[in-house]
Formats: C-alpha cells, sequence, structure tokens
C-alpha cells in the first residue's frame, strides 16, 4: 500500500489529511450542535456547517478510496484538495482576523487558519512529491 504513493512520507501526506477530513465531517454533519457551540456560530449556522461538512466528508472518503486501491492518475483529486486549503488558508486566516470576529458570541479561533496552512502543506507534498504517481 505505501509503495503506491512512492514512500511513508507521500502516504502520511494523504493519510492525514483525510484523517483530519473525516474528522471534520464528522463534527460537521453529526456532533453539528457542538460544533457550533464550540465556535459560537448561532443556531442559523446548522445549513451550512452540514453543507461543508459534505465537502470535507467526501474529500476524506476519496482520500481513503485512493489509499485503499492507488493515487495513480488523481491529480485532479489531489487539485482539488491543494486549491481548497489554499483558498480556506486565506479566507480562514481573513474571517478570523476580520469583522466576523467581532460579532458578539463567535468564538474565533487560529484554528480557522492553522488546520488549512497543515493541510495545504500536506498537499503541496503531495502534489510536487508524487507527481510522477498521480500524473500518470
Amino acid at each position: 500500500m505505501i509503495e503506491n504513493f512512492g514512500g511513508i512520507i507521500n502516504f502520511l501526506a494523504v493519510l492525514l489529511p483525510a484523517v483530519m477530513a473525516l474528522y471534520y465531517g464528522y463534527r460537521c454533519l453529526f456532533a453539528s450542535d457542538a460544533f457550533i457551540e464550540q465556535y459560537g456560530l448561532g443556531a442559523a449556522s446548522g445549513f451550512m456547517v452540514k453543507l461543508v461538512g459534505t465537502y470535507t466528508i467526501t474529500q476524506a472518503i476519496m482520500y481513503f478510496i485512493l489509499i485503499l486501491t492507488s493515487p495513480t492518475g488523481a491529480w485532479a483529486v489531489f487539485a482539488f484538495g491543494t486549491i481548497q486549503s489554499f483558498l480556506f488558508l486565506i479566507f480562514g486566516y481573513t474571517t478570523v482576523k476580520g469583522p466576523w470576529a467581532e460579532i458578539d458570541g463567535v468564538i474565533a479561533s487560529a484554528e480557522g487558519y492553522i488546520v488549512p496552512a497543515i493541510l495545504l502543506v500536506f498537499h503541496l507534498i503531495i502534489m510536487f512529491n508524487m507527481s510522477d504517481i498521480i500524473y500518470a
């Protein structure tokens, strides 16, 4: 399995975002109330939290499928993850550091830009280290 990824570092660069996506997807879809309360988002955010959860859990499922089968030719899947991580980093940072964080009851957290920064690093490892595999 690990050899399909070109080594342990590449394998972990796919596995860890998959686990992170599974964690956040689960929290958004199945522990929504606790997630909403943790960040002070308010009950009206329930639909958007679940929408984000569907995308996140889908990414986790796709990555786990690639782990169980092969990442060969899966550049589009990883390109999506790379672009999403980059955009999440920018908008997560500007949101956590912007007017949204000043709304009464909102609990802004650096997690909103630290997590996407970590995900972006993993995705850049995938895109560069595994280019011979994912572009095949």
